[in-house]
């Protein structure tokens, strides 16, 4: 059974069960990323157990290296 969740702004439908880490799998992410979950960052740490729910609100942004 899917749910629904805002990713970046665009609904998107996932799994029911899936991690942090597996949507950042399914929408092709690299591990150079931060993550909040209804405005609040998480840790990578925390990526692998954190399972999303119906309704979360999820902004991905990547990390570039400045100079």
């Amino acid at each position: 059974m899917d749910i629904r969740i805002r990713l970046n702004k665009k609904e998107m439908a996932v799994p029911s069960g899936t991690t942090v880490n597996d949507l950042l799998e399914l929408a092709g992410y690299s591990s150079r990323v931060a993550v909040w979950v209804n405005g609040r960052q998480l840790l990578s740490a925390d990526y692998a157990t954190r399972v999303l729910e119906e309704g979360d609100e999820v902004k991905i942004l990547r990390l570039a290296a400045g100079g």
